[in-house]
This record gives structure tokens, sequence and C-alpha cells, in this order.
């Protein structure tokens, strides 16, 4: 029965179908089809596994931070960390381009999502680069590669998915996230100063001091946003749900008390937008419980196992697996689609080769981030292309040596796993 679930499955998302509505369709069309003795399935199954798949208190983060990233957006935050990053790092080869990626760097420690942090950032650097003679494209592809940032540095809803799904600790992922988001930062502003020399971008003028102090002082509210929510969650003072509340007070009280940014007449629109896109990621969860329980009722997960266990038994030959296949599905699956059809079928066979769950879990994720990054369906470029006005195959272009920079990072993390978990073992350990 396995073979007409996937087959239905297949065949709906070739038809056009959102992937909850194809999880859910084929799923109905197993149920009916599938016996025990001379009874149906109880379709009752159906409700009860999609309550399931989102009755769960670590998945209330998932609204909480995207409506602290929009009101930090809407509130005159983003403008702030830009220009306390300009003077930090404007006046280095390629300025604007370095500034997109510490930007977004500090902006990762408050939203967790990278298509509100491309969305933010690129709304005003985009343009900002443009006049000082960057190519569109150009512009859009370092946004776009720089946003990858956003779901690695905590607080991050695709870590918060993740935990939820395999009961991995969400606190652990976001202290495994900090060290890999800083080196990938690190090797992107390798080489858009790399790129400077050959393109020959262009230089901004080092900032006085007054205008330092000036920069830093307006940002200094926005940049204890991070401090508090990640003291909170690593010193166990909060889980990340309380913390994500916490995030909303605060971004809250700043736009609409301190910069006045945010009018109340707004806010009606700021919640509905939030709520539609954490429907959108809550949907696709409930389909996905629905889908697994049957996959894995069927076996599936025991079979692939068994499968890889006899290909190989090297954890490292199986994590290269794992890249490769999530790469390939990263070209033409969002993230959170891949992770809700992977992570149920991996992680068993991940365990049973002795990797450790919080590593596993930051390569994948790093996975679905390059996949964002990638055409045909690679949702960073889409957004920045649109903003940028220019084809995405263009921006996907600019796109690639960030790309091939951020695969070898993968490749640093992925074998060198003390990286990704000597701060979850000082911390929890």
């Amino acid at each position: 029965m396995l073979a007409l679930l996937f087959t239905v499955f297949v065949i709906l998302l070739v038809l056009g179908l959102d992937l909850f509505s194809a999880m859910g369709a084929a799923s109905l069309v197993y149920l009916l089809a599938t016996r025990t003795g001379d009874m149906p399935l109880p379709l009752t199954l159906i409700p009860q596994q999609l309550v399931g798949g989102v009755d769960s208190f670590p998945l209330l983060a998932i609204p909480m931070f995207l409506l602290a990233g929009e009101l930090m957006t809407r509130g005159g935050v983003t403008t702030r960390l830009i220009n306390f990053a300009a003077v930090l790092v404007g006046q280095l080869r390629g300025g604007l381009a370095q500034v997109s990626i510490v930007t977004n760097v500090i902006m990762a420690g408050m939203s967790g999502s990278a298509v509100a942090d491309a969305a933010a950032t690129g709304s005003v650097l985009i343009p900002g680069m443009v006049k000082r003679g960057y190519t569109p494209e150009y512009a859009a592809a370092v946004i776009a590669a720089a946003a990858c940032i956003g779901p690695i540095i905590p607080p991050s809803l695709m870590f918060v998915v993740l935990g939820s799904m395999v009961s991995v600790s969400v606190g652990q992922l976001f202290a495994a996230g900090i060290i890999p988001g800083l080196l990938m930062a690190v090797a992107m502003m390798a080489v858009v100063y790399r790129q400077s020399f050959k393109i020959n971008l262009p230089v901004e003028q080092r900032a006085t001091l007054p205008v330092f102090w000036k920069a830093t002082r307006e940002a200094a509210l926005p940049l204890g946003m991070p401090v508090v929510i990640l003291g909170a969650i690593l010193s166990g003072f909060a889980t990340p749900t309380e913390a994500s509340v916490v995030a909303v007070v605060y971004a809250f009280v700043l736009g609409l008390f301190v910069y006045r940014e945010i009018k109340y007449s707004e806010l009606l629109e700021i919640f509905s937008s939030v709520a539609i896109t954490s429907a959108s990621v809550m949907v696709t969860v409930a389909a996905a419980q629905l889908f697994g329980w049957i996959t894995t009722a069927e076996g599936l997960g025991k079979a692939l196992g068994v499968i890889l266990t006899s290909f190989t038994r090297e954890p490292w030959v199986f994590l290269m697996i794992v890249n490769v296949v999530l790469l390939v599905l990263g070209t033409v699956m969002e993230p959170i689609p891949i992770m809700v059809l992977t992570v149920p079928i991996l992680y068993p066979v991940a365990t049973q080769l002795g990797i450790d769950p919080v590593h596993f879990g930051l390569v994948i994720v790093l996975n679905l981030m390059i996949g964002s990054l990638t055409p045909p369906v690679g949702v960073n470029i889409f957004v920045t292309a649109a903003m940028a006005k220019v084809p995405v195959m263009r921006v996907a272009r600019e796109a690639m040596g960030f790309i091939w920079i951020l695969i070898l990072v993968l490749l640093v993390i992925t074998y060198i796993p003390k990286i990704v978990l000597w701060l979850p073992e000082v911390l929890y350990r």
C-alpha cells in the first residue's frame, strides 16, 4: 500500500497541489483503500493525527518569533541595525555587501527566519547597493546568501520544527548553531572581499567617531533583544517558547513606545500577516504527521534503515549520502516540506550509526539553507530577485560563489562535529 500512497502523492505534486494538500489527499486515499480484516481503517485517524501533529508546546514559538520579526521590521529596528553594521564593517572592501552579511548575523538572533531576514534587510540594502554601483543581481545574491544565516544562529524556526518532530532539545540545537552561523558569516565575508577586487566593488568611507557613537546608541536597544532571548534560553531561565513571547513584548515596546514607528491601526494588518504565515507552516506540519504516521505503520523507516545500513555502516558515508540527497531535494522543494518528509526517516538511521542527534540536526538545517539559494525553487533568491526586479537565474548565477563556500562550510561541520557540539556540551552536559 505504500506504493499507492506515494503514487498518489507524487501525481498530486506534479499537478501543482501544495505539499499539505498532496500529503493529506494521499493519506485519505490510503486509509480508504486499506482494510484490517473486512473493515476499512477508521477515518477518525485523520483528525487525531492532524491535531497531534501541532499539539506541541515548542511549536508555539513559531508564530511568536514570526510576530517578533514582523514587529522589528515595521518598528524601525532593521534600519538602526543596518546603520550599526555600516559603521563596523562598511570601510572594508565591498563595504555594503559586508554590511549585508553582518546585519543578517544580528537579525538572525531575533527573527529565526531566512525569508523574513531577506525581506527586511533587502528592502533597505538592495536599493542602497544599486545606488553605490553594485549590479542589482549581485546585490540580490548577497542578501539571499546572507539570509541563510538566519535559521542557523538562534532563535531558529527550523530548529523548533525539527526538535518537535524528533524530540531533540531545541535549546541544544540553538546552542549548536551559534559557531557554525558565525563561521558561515566569516566565509561569506571572505568571498565578498575576494570578489571586490575582481569586480571592483566600492569601499565606503570610514565612520567618524561621532557617527560611530550615534549609530551605536541608536542600535543599543535592538542589540539587547538577541542578548535577552539567547541569555534566557541558554541560561535555562526560559524555554525557547517562553523566550519567543519575551521577544514579541520587546519588539512591541520598541516599535510602539520607544521609536513610535508602528501605529495601533497597523496592528491588525501585522497580526493577520503573521497568522497567515504561521498557518501555512503549521498546516504542513499537521499533514506531515498524518503522512508520517502511515509510513511508520507500514515500516518505511525500518526498511530504509535496513537498506542504508546494509549499504554502509560508516557514519561518514551515511552523512555524505544525506548531504547529497538533501542538496538535490533543495533544488526542487522548500526547506520545511523537505524536513517534514525526510527527518522522521533519516533520524532513526543516524541514531543506529551513533551520530549525535544535535549534530545531525545542524547538518540537515544547513543543507536546507543551501537549498534555499538553488533554483528552480530557491525561496531566498525568489524574494531578493523580486525586490531587485531582475530575473531569478541572473541572481542564481551571482550566488554561485556563496553556494560553493557554504558547501565547504557544510563539509567542515559534517566531519568535524566538535565545532557543532562544543557549545551545547559546555552549556547543557
